[in-house]
């Protein structure tokens, strides 16, 4: 089984991508994720790298800023590359499969209109 379920805050502005190879549609962020050490007390922040493609790409983009409290549900995906001195490097991302948001309002880009309450949108 590959499941993987987060909440934490993005980190930056969400960009719309396209790939060259498939021209298929996708954006990767950074999600926040704070735990508490339990012998020290001490909060420790990591930042776990998200992929969305398609439509759930699209809403992200559009709804999701800097600062957006966002829960996901997803699958790990490694993959590796040959870097230039070449060693080879892998790269750990969560795939989305859904996402819900969780901040408790979310004004919609330029409209007047409020967004409250949470949003699950399925693969």
């Amino acid at each position: 089984m590959n499941k993987v379920t987060l909440i934490g805050i993005v980190t930056k502005d969400l960009e719309l991508k396209k790939s060259k190879a498939s021209e298929s549609i996708y954006t990767n962020f950074n999600l926040a994720i704070h735990s508490l050490r339990t012998k020290t007390k001490e909060e420790k922040t990591t930042f776990i790298n998200i992929v969305a493609f398609g439509k759930q790409a699209e809403i992200l983009c559009r709804y999701i800023s800097k600062g957006s409290k966002l829960g996901v549900n997803g699958r790990l995906d490694v993959s590796s590359l040959i870097d230039e001195q070449g060693h080879k490097r892998y790269s750990t991302s969560v795939i989305v499969e859904e996402f819900q948001f969780l901040d408790n309002k979310k004004k919609i880009s330029g409209e007047s209109e409020i967004f409250t309450g949470d949003l699950t949108v399925p693969f």
